[in-house]
């Protein structure tokens, strides 16, 4: 068996090296393969953390402008309401006083009126008794209205009693 060798055996040998070869590259491939995945992984992992890092910073930039947004508006609203309220009290206090101005006004006015309803009062008592006319007799004449008498007829009459300066006491009386 040593010299001859068959056919067989020298096809059987060759596939043998053959299969033995393409083991070997096939695990060469196998080996290649293992190792562009985890470099490939290790690339994608490395991407992804730097992609989560940039997330995290854009994010926290996003957040400090918010932050940044919110106090700013929050500074011009107290701005705001400081006006307004400043604002608020001006009118408060205008309006005070030209509601003082109206009132002081309004009573001088009124004191002008009454002392001209006064004068003026004093000014036809003084012409009714420069006439003769006595005003406490004037409503006692016998003339009656519509055919009636006096005495049928009796009315309150406020009489001032007093000094001819107006300051008198007023009195009621009835009179037939």
């Amino acid at each position: 068996m040593g010299v001859c060798m068959s056919a067989k055996t020298i096809t059987a040998q060759k596939e043998l090296h053959a299969l033995r070869e393409l083991q070997s590259a096939q695990k060469a491939a196998q080996d290649e393969m293992a190792r562009v995945k985890l470099t490939h992984t290790e690339r994608v992992a490395k991407m992804t953390e730097e992609h989560q890092a940039e997330v995290r910073e854009l994010n926290t930039r996003i957040s400090k402008m918010i932050q940044a947004t919110s106090e700013e508006n929050r500074k011009l609203q107290e701005a705001h309401m400081d006006e307004m309220r400043q604002m608020h009290e001006r009118h408060t206090k205008e309006v005070r006083r030209i509601q003082e101005d109206h009132h002081s006004h309004m009573s001088q006015e009124l004191l002008r009126h009454v002392e001209e309803v006064r004068k003026l009062q004093v000014e036809y008592r003084n012409q009714l008794k420069n006439l003769g006319v006595d005003m406490r007799y004037l409503s006692t004449t016998n003339r009656g209205w519509c055919g009636m008498t006096n005495m049928a007829m009796a009315k309150d009459s406020v009489l001032s009693v007093g000094g001819a300066g107006g300051g008198g006491v007023l009195e009621k009386s009835m009179t037939p």
